[in-house]
């Protein structure tokens, strides 16, 4: 999986880019700058069942092995499923990014 790379927008925005655009998109668009739901995610991770989670455009389902994101208002775009490995790396990622200091110039 490659790296997305993590920056602020002009208006002070957690953004996301890079090759993996669902999973940047879901990072942008639901978890956003909460601290909180990230860490809820990676919470749901650390059990062994299934677990849900539905938020601004994508519906997360957890299984024991994968993790498949689903965007709620356009079935054109493909699911992208993930190991919850990788998609954990990918939170913790995003979560270190949204509490390092934020760079104002």
């Amino acid at each position: 999986m490659s790296e997305l790379q993590f920056y602020r927008d002009e208006d002070g925005a957690p953004r996301a880019k890079g090759e993996d655009v669902r999973l940047a998109a879901f990072l942008e668009s639901d978890i956003q700058d909460s601290v909180e739901i990230a860490e809820d995610l990676l919470s749901l991770l650390k059990l062994p069942q299934e677990a849900e989670f539905n938020g601004n455009a994508y519906s997360l389902s957890i299984d024991p092995k994968t993790v498949c994101l689903s965007n709620q208002f356009d079935d054109s775009i493909p699911d992208r499923r993930l190991s919850r490995s990788d998609f954990a790396h990918a939170l913790e990622n995003w979560l270190r990014f949204l509490r390092a200091p934020s760079q104002k110039n």
